[in-house]
């Protein structure tokens, strides 16, 4: 096993950790403020991926269309939230979590009945294309999604931070109740919150549409296992542990697929998240929501 072999594996990995860091970015922000795991998560990344897919068939660039894509799929998630989760918000988590789950099998047959169920691919004219480094190669495709992805996690952080909406965000996911007292709309703040979430996991989407193929089940199949993962890893809640911890799994899934096979890539996942869970199970940060 050559030295270039494992470089290009790590590259590779981190390239495909800033895509699970954006898709998980979503997840974690959804939980961190609702304290609601979103099963249905890895469908709105297939949506983005379908939306992508459409536009480019009928002559649009999915990236020209990405922030519209986000901003339709987060008018779509915002109205789910208030006609599905948030009459379930006072009731046992376990029903909003049963929601979510029946919401992801509704929207793998809608998706199923509008698109079909055959692989679809957008593929550019420049898909195949790619840059060289010392005998690494990497294409512009995932050169261009890694760098989106982690800009709009940077931008998406920035925004919780930094705005009066992100700080209500924040303030209603610390203690809502005080939040309320203090004037905030909470259940304004949390549809506003499952709307952003599910549009991140739309772009992140529509980013990787040109480098994969989509059907139904394919954000089941490919990326909820990581994005649990990750989010369990950098802490729930927490946008800079998401970040890091997209990468780690990014690169260990990588190496791990070089060791033992592609077909073995999410055991690597899975083997890290019992490893979390039995000895870090606050995550990286200890519980210390960003």
């Amino acid at each position: 096993m050559s030295f270039e072999v494992i470089l290009q594996t790590v590259l590779l990995g981190l390239l495909q950790g800033g895509i699970y860091a954006l898709v998980a970015c979503g997840l974690t922000l959804i939980y961190g403020v609702m304290k609601i795991v979103n099963f249905a998560h890895a469908e709105f990344l297939t949506l983005g991926m379908y939306l992508a897919i459409t536009a480019f068939n009928l002559g649009a660039s999915p990236y020209m269309v990405a922030l519209l894509i986000f901003a339709l799929v987060a008018v779509l998630g915002a109205g789910i939230q208030s006609l599905l989760i948030r009459p379930a918000l006072q009731h046992p988590q376990i029903n909003q979590m049963l929601i979510t789950i029946g919401l992801s099998t509704m929207m793998i047959g809608a998706m199923q009945l509008i698109w079909g169920p055959n692989n679809q691919v957008l593929k550019l004219e420049w898909s195949g294309e790619a840059m060289e480094l010392g005998g690494v190669r990497l294409t512009y495709v995932r050169l261009i999604s890694f760098a989106a992805a982690t800009l709009i996690a940077a931008l998406a952080w920035w925004f919780l931070k930094h705005t009066r909406t992100g700080m209500a965000m924040r303030a209603a996911s610390q203690n809502p109740q005080s939040a309320r007292l203090m004037g905030i709309e909470v259940m304004r703040v949390n549809m506003i919150t499952f709307g952003v979430g599910t549009g991140l996991a739309a772009m992140a989407g529509v980013l990787i549409a040109p480098a994969f193929f989509a059907n139904p089940t394919f954000g089941t199949d490919y990326f909820i296992l990581p994005a649990f993962v990750i989010v369990v890893l950098g802490t729930m809640g927490n946008f800079p542990g998401a970040l890091i911890g997209g990468l780690i799994i990014g690169v260990a899934e990588g190496l791990g697929g070089l060791v033992f096979g592609p077909a073995m890539r999410q055991l690597v996942s899975l083997l890290l998240f019992v490893v979390v869970l039995l000895f870090l199970p606050r995550g990286l940060f200890k519980g210390k929501v960003s």
